[in-house]
């Protein structure tokens, strides 16, 4: 990877690979998963890759400590400049960590009305003005569509794309007629890209279920390493 130009790693382009173009501002995206698939490690790869462009990422997680997200960085920052100069770590380190913060909630004080007084508070205090939001943690099994619906109008008022990851159920076979399953199968109308992360022998594959008004749109195979999340 050239550190001057990390996306040319095709490591680092698994949404640009799939989806052609990144989320725009306004429009959400959410990674489907069982517990333990990755998505944690698929919405840090997610924000790496808008990081590694130069725009900046507000890293928004509920029940989970912000050193636990660091680590993933650092995990991939790591594996990314491996076959680099000694140098190039803290290098590409010195380039992300001022365009990335991380906000962490208890479930039970998250909304999208806290969520926004902290954006403003960045704002104003930080001059921090992300692109894009991602939110890890949120518990699909008792969010309410007027909460995802109150996320989209943050979304769309403070001008950012909203990546988000929601847990699916084997014992929880339902799936809508478009092909979306639980915990999204009432609420896929509101997503404009919604991901699915299913395991394989040693690996993570990626598949599409929703890009736009596209339902299982055609779409180059995708399968990460399922150690270091990032693409052959």
């Amino acid at each position: 990877m050239d550190v001057q130009q990390p996306t040319s790693s095709n490591a680092t382009s698994m949404m640009q690979g799939i989806l052609r173009f990144p989320l725009e501002s306004g429009e959400m995206g959410v990674l489907l998963a069982r517990a333990g698939v990755g998505k944690t490690a698929c919405l840090t790869h997610i924000a790496l890759e808008q990081l590694l462009r130069g725009q900046p990422v507000l890293h928004v997680c509920i029940d989970e400590m912000p050193e636990k997200i660091k680590v993933w960085y650092a995990e991939f920052m790591k594996n990314l400049t491996a076959s680099q100069p000694r140098d190039a770590l803290a290098k590409l380190q010195s380039r992300i960590e001022p365009l990335r913060f991380i906000l962490a909630y208890l479930h039970h004080t998250f909304n999208p009305g806290k969520l926004e007084q902290s954006l403003l508070n960045l704002k104003d205090q930080a001059k921090f003005n992300p692109s894009m939001v991602v939110l890890d943690g949120l518990d699909f099994d008792r969010v309410s569509r007027s909460t995802i619906e109150a996320l989209q109008d943050f979304a769309r008022r403070n001008g950012v794309s909203i990546w988000m990851s929601a847990r699916t159920h084997r014992h929880i076979s339902v799936t809508n007629e478009r092909g979306i399953p639980y915990p999204c199968h009432e609420i896929d109308d509101v997503f404009h890209t919604i991901v699915l992360l299913e395991p394989v022998t040693n690996a993570v594959q990626v598949k599409v279920l929703k890009n736009g008004e596209q339902y299982k749109p055609v779409h180059p195979e995708l399968v990460l390493n399922s150690q270091t999340y990032l693409s052959p």
